[in-house]
């Protein structure tokens, strides 16, 4: 196992590599290096990489319930309550381009069925997320939806803004840590590499995960403590066939 600094901030490279080697190697005896066949000597390696990344947005979801006997009713009023809880997130500095409805719903339900009582009232929610960067906004921006009329939040979402970026951090970390065992095994065998024929990501990439903080959503004056992760992880491997000789 070996560890990578890897340049430009916080982000730490854990690689660990197991190789597959099928070395046929006959220059060191003077010998043709090339089989009948045509085909170059090779060398498989299999490499994992890791990054941690701190994370730089969280995201929150507010969501409204409203339920009423007239339909538009019950629709109008989560849509005011929502709008409340738009206008306390710009009043935090959070930009519309963060802010995103996700649902909006309306549908019938029949209470006291068979009862004389028996009525049909309609349940409306609508849904919020916004992304927050500044994570010191946390806090007040979850006490101030509720404040507004949230009747939900669901937990904060920690994670990287910018996941592809990472993830090609991690494939590049993968394919060096490949290189330097393939060069290292040529070496030992009297060889060198001089070529790639072949590179496949191995397995299921993992994405960098979201990690959920749970917080308590009581509104007081005092500011609501979130605490981010210290990092998140990704990970990736691939299998790359160097030609050798």
């Amino acid at each position: 196992m070996s560890t990578r600094a890897w340049a430009g901030g916080s982000v730490i490279v854990t690689v660990v590599a197991a190789t597959l080697v099928v070395v046929l190697v006959t220059a060191a005896s003077g010998q043709n290096t090339t089989p009948a066949d045509g085909r170059p000597h090779t060398i498989t390696v299999s490499s994992t990489a890791t990054i941690s990344t701190k994370p730089d947005e969280a995201v929150i979801t507010f969501s409204v319930h409203t339920q009423n006997a007239d339909s538009t009713v019950a629709l109008n009023e989560s849509s005011r309550i929502m709008n409340d809880v738009l206008a306390a997130m710009t009043s935090l500095g959070v930009a519309d381009k963060d802010m995103e409805t996700t649902n909006i719903s309306l549908s019938p339900q029949t209470i006291n069925r068979g009862q004389p009582d028996e009525a049909t009232v309609y349940n409306s929610s609508t849904s919020l997320e916004v992304k927050i960067h500044d994570f010191d906004v946390i806090g007040p921006a979850i006490q101030k939806g509720v404040a507004s009329g949230a009747t939900s939040v669901k937990g904060v979402r920690f994670q990287v803004a910018d996941p592809v970026g990472v993830k090609t951090q991690a494939l590049k970390a993968a394919v060096t840590s490949a290189r330097e065992k393939a060069d290292a095994l040529a070496e030992a065998a009297g060889t060198a590499v001089t070529g790639v024929v072949q590179i496949r990501e191995g397995g299921s990439p993992s994405e960098p995960q979201p990690y959920f903080a749970m917080a308590g959503y009581a509104v007081s004056s005092d500011s609501l403590a979130v605490v981010p992760p210290h990092d998140i992880t990704t990970k990736v491997s691939v299998n790359v066939i160097w030609s050798i000789g």
